[in-house]
This record gives structure tokens, sequence and C-alpha cells, in this order.
């Protein structure tokens, strides 16, 4: 339910209603519903209305009309976030749309960029740079869109090569919480022009600023790609595997590990006849210039497998092979709940989300899967595992209290060995509520402070996202005046 509505309040919604009109607005409770979730396992909360954006103008005018009054804005898109980002807070608010801001405004293929709007969603954005042999390397959930990629700098399998969002961020437009649009830069590859304010706003999960608009830089499609598969008997081998060949140099495209657990569930969805040996995977993404630095690089990673007692190597060169053979990463995610067997019992997925350096990933790999089992809970490993970062798919009752519990102390205890070990406990699904506990442990108090006074400076009624990155004083956020 919604927080009670106060004269403030209600004066805020005859604003935007009569601002807005019936298209652009609406407090029906299928739309109050939909807005009061995500994909994660984190409790829904209903927002007093949701505004729907079709341009900038609209973000300015919603935003400078709630600020007037003190009522929060929770901005959202494609609704994909893991970690509670887009769930209304305890405060209430107005959760202000911008999936239908989903223009892809220019490509500029000679410069290797492109600009976008918020709302234009991942997949659509790949399929329009695939006719150009161009691509955007960060890959999250298909659903995913790119305002919301931003929020929380996301990244995927191919961050090892290509960096996480902010490095494939040139420049942003953003609505400031009064109403204010800013550009944070130009069009150019580099620029020392004073404060970088685009990675300010980029990780930022709405709690600076509404993006508008997002200037990307892309890539050209390598000319020669294949994949491969390896399968070890042991987890830490697999891990072993990874830590030398990061550390050899060897450029991969992607390199994914999927543990035992994960092939199992993988296996549970596929016909006999596609049945996988059910060992740690290590899945291999090659993209040269050349046949023959293909072959030398596929000739050194398959020897450096081998060596530490890899019990399979496969090769896929051709297109339809190779496509198969990454598929089976492609299903991980959703596969996990075969692990659970109980088909009058619909369960649920929490993720974990932490990276270590790669001289520690195979303890720390070995350290989760131990606390798993010692926990006694149902779950897979999936990693990026190039650049350190793995999840952890707890398949969870949410029917049942004391199981939640139990998971909730394990990604706890998963967060606090990451950060232990010089790592972080969010690689790429960002703070959001579920990990505001965690943040002053891996960066410190002090540091939290500073993102505190910047928070002040550029939302000084607090009404921007409030209780996500970390919580605010009530009265900081005007609840007097709600």
């Amino acid at each position: 339910m919604s927080s009670p509505r106060s004269p403030n309040v209600e004066s805020c919604l005859a604003d935007l209603t009569r601002l807005l009109g019936t298209e652009k607005y609406s407090s029906k409770e299928r739309d109050l519903v939909y807005a009061s979730k995500d994909v994660s396992y984190h409790t829904p909360r209903r927002p007093y209305a949701v505004c729907y954006a079709d341009g900038e103008d609209d973000v300015a005018m919603v935003l400078k009309t709630c600020n007037k009054y003190g009522v929060p804005v929770i901005p959202i898109a494609g609704k994909t976030s893991l970690e509670g980002a887009t769930i209304p807070g305890r405060s209430g608010g107005v959760v202000l749309d911008v999936s239908r801001m989903d223009t892809i405004v220019s490509i500029h293929e000679d410069d290797l960029d492109c600009v976008v709007e918020p709302g234009v969603g991942w997949m659509e954005l790949k399929h329009a740079l695939e006719p150009l042999g161009l691509f955007f390397p960060p890959d999250p959930g298909a659903a995913a869109c790119v305002g919301g990629m931003c929020g929380t700098n996301c990244s995927g399998t191919l961050a090892w090569r290509y960096g996480t969002m902010s490095a494939n961020v040139l420049s942003l437009r953003v609505v400031l919480a009064d109403g204010t649009v800013i550009r944070t830069r130009r069009r150019a590859t580099k620029s020392s022009a004073g404060y970088d304010l685009t990675r300010i706003f980029v990780g930022s999960e709405g709690t600076l600023g509404v993006i508008t608009q997002i200037t990307l830089r892309l890539r050209r499609v390598p000319k020669v790609m294949a994949v491969a598969m390896s399968q070890f008997g042991e987890l830490e081998a697999a891990a072993q595997a990874v830590q030398q060949i990061v550390q050899s140099g060897i450029l991969l495209h992607r390199l994914e590990l999927m543990d035992t657990f994960a092939i199992r569930s993988v296996n549970m969805g596929r016909p006999i006849d596609e049945q996988l040996r059910e060992e740690t995977t290590l899945l291999f993404e090659f993209a040269t210039s050349s046949q023959t630095t293909l072959k030398d690089q596929s000739g050194e990673i398959k020897s450096l497998c081998q060596n530490l007692g890899a019990s399979s190597f496969k090769f896929a060169e051709d297109k339809a092979e190779a496509d198969r053979l990454w598929n089976i990463r492609k299903q991980a995610y959703f596969a996990a709940r075969h692990l659970r067997t109980d088909k009058d019992k619909e369960f649920r997925i929490l993720t974990t989300d932490v990276a270590v350096p790669i001289s520690r990933i195979r303890e720390a790999l070995h350290n989760t899967r131990k606390d798993l089992a010692a926990a006694k809970l149902h779950a897979t490993i999936l990693a990026h595992v190039g650049d350190g970062n793995f999840h952890v798919l707890l398949v969870i009752d949410p029917d049942d209290p004391e199981e939640v519990r139990a998971a909730e102390a394990f990604r706890e205890r998963n967060a606090r060995m990451a950060i232990e070990m010089d790592g972080t406990c969010t690689g790429e699904h960002g703070i959001g509520t579920g990990k505001i506990g965690l943040l002053p442990l891996e960066v410190g108090a002090q540091a939290v402070e500073v993102m505190r006074k910047m928070k002040k400076s550029l939302d000084p009624n607090g009404i921007l996202n409030p209780g996500k990155v970390f919580s605010l004083e009530p009265r900081e956020i005007l609840l007097g005046r709600l």
C-alpha cells in the first residue's frame, strides 16, 4: 500500500493531472500495481501516481512540480532492476515512466557513436546496429533499457574487454530535481573540460537526476569470431584456469563460468540427446582480426585448460555451432528454477553480484560453494569471470520466511567476503535498497558522506529516488511536508 496522502501530495497530484492530462497521468489500479515492483525479490510498494514522459519537457515539468511540493520521484523504464532501484520508497512518491522516450536519435557510423533516449531497449539498439556492422558492448538482461543501464553502471559479459557502462557513455542530457536541464559534455571521445559530470550520473540510480538522452560509444563487429567450451571436474581448477588466462594477457571477447549446479539446471530443461556433462564449465568467445590470431589464441587456451586437468575442450568456428554453445550460458538464469522440482510453488531468484580481484577468484568461488552447502541452499553460480564478477542465483520459496532469512544471511556473508578480499558487494546491479548497509563497509563512512553532500547539493529536497544507494535522515526528505 502507498503512504497516506497529505494536503501537499494532493496539491502536487492535482497540478500534475492538470499539466499532463489523462494521456500522461494515471492513478489507475493496474498502473499503480505495475509501477510498484520490479523483477527483484524486494517488497512492492505502490506510488501515488504514474506520470508518462513523451520527452524532456515532460520530465522537467514533473520534476519541477514534485520538487515544489517535496514529493518523491522514482524514474523507471524497463524495470529490470535486481536490487529494488525502481520500487517506491517508504515515503511514497510519483513514478516517472520514461519508457515512451524510445527514439534512437542518431547513429554516427563514421564516429562510432550514437545518441539515444533512455527508453530505448538494449535489444532494440542491438538490432539497429547489426546491419551497420556495429555493436554496443554492455549487454545486460534482454529487457533492459539504456536509461536504467546508465543508472546502475551495468556491464555484462563483454565488460572484461570493453569496460562497464561508464566506459561506454560519452555524454548525457540530465534533468535535475528542480527541472534544470544540463548536458554533461560534447560528443568528442575525450575531454578534460571541467569535472567529469557524466561519470557522476552514471551509476547514481536516479538519485541525482533523470537522464533524458545518452551518447554511446560503439564498436565494429570483429572480423573473425569463434566459441569454445571447456569442462572441469573441480570448480577450483576452472577458476585457476581463469586466473592464468587473465594473467597471460590473452584478450578474449568473453569469458564466462557456470558451476556444476548451473549445468545441471540447464540439463533439466533440455532434451536427453542434448545433455551436458555436469561439471564446472568455462565458455570462451574469441574475436580477432585474422584466422592466424584465432588459431594461436584457441591453441594456447586449449593447452592451458588441458594442463589443469580439463575433461573436455570443444571449439566451434561455425556460427550455428558457436551459437549453440553460447546458448547454454543464455539459458542459465531462468534455468536455475529447475533446481526446485515442486511444481505447486512459485520460486523466486535472489541474486548476488560480488566481484573480487582476479587473484582471489579461486578462493572466493571455493568459499562461496562451501557456504552454500553448509546453509543447504539451492543455488547456481554464474560468472563474468574474466573480471572477477560472479552471481549466485539463490532459488527460494518466498512464502518460507526461514528460507528467505537464510538466503539473505548468505547474501550478506558473500558480500562481506568479497569486500574483505578488496572487492565489491556489487559489480553491476547497483546498491538499490538491498545493499545500503554494505556501502559504508566497502567505501568507508567518509566516502558515503561525500556522496550525501553531492546528493544534497543537486537535490536539496531529497525528492529523487529516496531510499536508494544510502539512507537520508527524515528531515532531509521533508517528511514533515508530506
